[in-house]
């Protein structure tokens, strides 16, 4: 298996993984989506006015909801290595995230994530692993939902969705020095989270989760853009592990040419000539590099 294949296959389980679950504190387009400058200035005093409660509701009112997506994805893994990629999400809400990478034009792999398994394909290598989404989440509670709110920059209650202004009592807010954090009151027994918002407009700045004798987990937000249809969303998310061999990548969506609520379906489709190979084996060859 050529390296750099190698590190995809790793990159898209690992971002799986680690948004699954294994948060405490801790563009510009004259069709749907409008530029984030042109948005958030005009709401940044009044934002910075508001109290905390007020802010969770502003923030929580920009958040519209949405059934299917379509979109563009640049992946940039930072470590273990470096590589950079291209491909193409499709999202069902609450129900399938499908991935695919493209290298000069070729569809190299693809990952597959809904309520029963994670599947990732090495198409190049005629590869795959396959493993019960049970084995990802466990027992945490953590939904498809979660995790593509996660992904996406909206704050959320595991296992309820995404976070909304009639929820403020289930949320504390705390100042912090480059924001103020979202809470929830209700922590999971195996594990801890909450989200960190800008004080300077409505939009995550990030969100931590924090899994019992494992580790962290963040996902760390950069910018924000509206679709006139479905509210705001985080252009970029990088996601970074705290403990064991570090795995950092970042996720960049086209939001300028996403397509929302079309009926997209899509499914999980293994080449006949593909060999299963374990998850164990992946784990052997990320050591490696």
């Amino acid at each position: 298996m050529s390296k750099n294949l190698l590190k995809i296959i790793i990159a898209v389980v690992t971002i799986a993984s680690v948004t699954g679950c294994r948060s405490q504190k801790g563009g510009n387009s004259a069709g749907e989506y409008g530029s984030r400058d042109s948005v958030v200035a005009g709401s940044a005093g009044a934002v910075q006015n508001a109290s905390l409660p007020g802010r969770y509701a502003m923030l929580t009112e920009s958040w519209k909801p949405w059934r299917d997506v379509e979109m563009g994805v640049k992946f940039q893994l930072q470590s273990p290595a470096r590589l950079n990629a291209a491909g193409k999400i499709w999202m069902k809400r609450g129900e399938w995230i499908s991935v695919s990478i493209r290298m000069i034009g070729f569809e190299v792999a693809t990952l597959w994530l809904d309520k029963d398994s994670v599947v990732a394909v090495d198409k190049y290598h005629k590869k795959y692993v396959s493993e019960p989404t049970s084995r990802l989440l466990g027992s945490a509670g953590v939904t498809i939902s979660d995790i593509q709110d996660l992904l996406t920059g909206r704050a959320f209650l595991a296992g309820e969705g995404t976070a909304t202004p009639a929820e403020r009592g289930k949320f504390d807010f705390e100042q912090a020095a480059n924001g103020w954090y979202l809470l929830p009151r209700r922590q999971p027994q195996a594990f801890n989270y909450g989200f960190l918002a800008s004080d300077n407009a409505s939009e995550l700045r990030g969100a931590i989760v924090e899994v019992k004798n494992y580790g962290s987990v963040s996902a760390t937000y950069a910018g924000a853009f509206e679709s006139r249809t479905c509210g705001w969303f985080s252009p970029e998310v990088t996601v970074t592990n705290s403990r064991g061999k570090k795995i950092s990548a970042t996720l960049k969506w086209d939001l300028n040419g996403a397509r929302f609520n079309t009926g997209v379906t899509r499914s999980c489709k293994i080449p006949d000539n593909c060999e299963k190979i374990d998850a164990s084996t992946l784990t052997s060859l990320l050591k490696k590099l």
